[in-house]
């Protein structure tokens, strides 16, 4: 288990070095397959083993910009989705305090917002809109709150605004965190009640292995959408999937 957690702060190393010495040199392409890659590897390194579920085999990196939707269960789900595709996420401000991951957050220019705030929700949109504008997918959890995964939560719609004003499709994905064992739920990963981050993060640790099993869902058209009614589609495609998954 030491040479775990050395593995992990050796990870956590790298991503400083990553977004404070190397970034400044790379091209958007390059810092994107950077993060890809540490994340693919910090994966490995916390023993979750990611299994694509859907029409194809993997999802490729794409070149156009997307707003990627998931239910939300762990802070592990961001790691997930950087691996399939980097993105710029949108995250609740109290990650931004978390211990090492707030500032890796923030080296990654996540969009922190205070959902409790309209005007904090207001420049959210406006960060959303810079990034898909500059050519980068944009992820979040419009659940706002994360869950042990059973069922979806309703998604708020001021995440789908800016994809709506740039024409921009929405990728749903479901996420479910298995026993390899077993093939049953797995709770290790469930980022819920009053669980602090460094809990957590011992909590998978020392799990015997987690399997994420990830549907990537067809592309939705944001065309003839409200914000409201593209959430809802949006919430009813993730519910499909993740029903695909529980069976």
């Amino acid at each position: 288990m030491l040479i775990k957690y050395l593995r992990l702060a050796f990870a956590f190393g790298l991503a400083f070095w990553i977004l404070w010495i190397k970034f400044p040199k790379l091209s958007k392409d390059d810092k994107l397959q950077a993060i890809k890659n540490w994340s693919q590897k910090t994966l490995n390194i916390l023993g979750i083993h990611v299994v694509y579920e859907s029409d194809h085999a993997h999802m490729a990196t794409n070149r156009a910009p997307l707003l990627l939707v998931a239910n939300h269960v762990s802070w592990i789900d961001a790691l997930i989705i950087q691996a399939i595709q980097p993105s710029i996420f949108v995250a609740k401000s109290e990650v931004k305090h978390w211990p090492i991951v707030g500032q890796i957050a923030t080296g990654c220019g996540v969009v922190f917002v205070d959902r409790g705030s309209p005007s904090s929700a207001r420049r959210m949109v406006d960060d959303v809109a810079s990034a898909l504008h500059h050519g980068y997918c944009v992820a979040g959890f419009p659940e706002g709150t994360s869950s042990e995964g059973h069922t979806v939560s309703l998604f708020h719609a001021n995440l789908f605004e800016a994809a709506i004003n740039h024409h921009i499709p929405v990728q749903p994905l479901a996420i479910r965190y298995t026993n390899p064992q077993t093939g049953a739920r797995c709770l290790k990963a469930a980022f819920i009640g009053d669980i602090g981050f460094v809990q957590s993060l011992h909590q998978v640790m020392t799990a015997s292995g987690i399997q994420a099993r990830v549907h990537v869902g067809e592309t939705l058209s944001p065309q003839g959408h409200s914000r409201r009614t593209l959430a809802q589609l949006t919430h009813r495609t993730v519910s499909t999937q993740l029903e695909l998954l529980n069976a």
